[in-house]
């Protein structure tokens, strides 16, 4: 497991040089709230790609706002690229996933792409 490097973007002046990390089966980071972090994935093998996001203690019983209903987040976000694909997730948008202790892992996909901007 290893921890991923982040870039620094937004308090860059002008031009940021980002940082590309190469996913093994479990990687981390640490998720900080409200910076906006934001973490680009790009699948570079031939095939599909599935990249789960996770924080050390997401809810089983997470409410969904202005109904009785609860949903089970606790197997974190599943991400799915296909081959060739390039997707962005700005962490912030899915933090009800990430709650914890602020440590994520991403995990099953190894050889993905990974750049996290913060």
């Amino acid at each position: 497991m290893a921890v991923l490097t982040q870039s620094t973007l937004y308090s860059a002046a002008g031009v940021a040089t980002a940082t590309v990390n190469t996913a093994s089966a479990s990687d981390t980071l640490t998720y900080v709230a409200g910076t906006n972090q934001v973490v680009e994935m790009h699948n570079t093998t031939a095939g599909s790609l599935t990249l789960v996001i996770k924080g050390s203690a997401p809810s089983a019983v997470y409410p969904v706002p202005n109904t009785s209903t609860t949903v089970d987040l606790s197997a974190g976000l599943s991400v799915v690229l296909a081959a060739g694909a390039k997707k962005l997730v700005n962490l912030d948008k899915i933090s009800a996933y990430l709650a914890g202790n602020g440590t994520v892992t991403l995990s099953g996909a190894a050889t993905l792409s990974i750049t996290v901007f913060a």
